[in-house]
């Protein structure tokens, strides 16, 4: 069973949610603000996919525990996805999906990113397709 991080509880992040729990993964989904975890919970995942999925554990980017994840997606808005990718690659996950673009046109802290992410695979990529990194990670 693989273990899941998506940080961001918009519209992406219900995406990814429910894609990786159709893969029977375990889901971790994280946001900064408790009123998006809610709407996450209470309004846009049963709209699209009929009911809640108890399954996916929320949790406020305030209160995290270290924890050690094979995937961590990062589906926020732009101008955070570079911050968060620097602070998860200190984390050593198997797997960083940035969603696009990776970064601002100003290229601010590219650099320091494409440094640091040396050994990790990096994926930048608008939409979650599970069976393709199946085949091209996990098998």
């Amino acid at each position: 069973m693989r273990n899941i991080k998506i940080i961001g509880a918009g519209s992406i992040g219900n995406h990814l949610a429910h894609a990786c729990r159709q893969m029977n993964w375990n889901v971790n989904m994280f946001d900064s603000d408790n009123k998006a975890l809610k709407r996450t919970k209470e309004n846009i995942y049963p709209s699209r996919y009929g009911k809640w999925d108890n399954q996916i554990k929320l949790f406020n980017t305030k209160n995290e525990k270290q924890a050690k994840y094979d995937v961590v997606f990062v589906g926020t808005p732009p101008d955070t996805h570079l911050n968060l990718a620097l602070k998860e690659l200190n984390n050593k996950p198997k797997i960083l999906c940035i969603e696009k673009p990776l970064c601002q046109p100003d290229l601010q802290k590219l650099q320091s990113f494409v440094e640091k992410k040396k050994k990790i695979w990096i994926k930048n990529s608008c939409r979650l397709r599970p069976h393709s990194w199946k085949i091209c990670y996990f098998s």
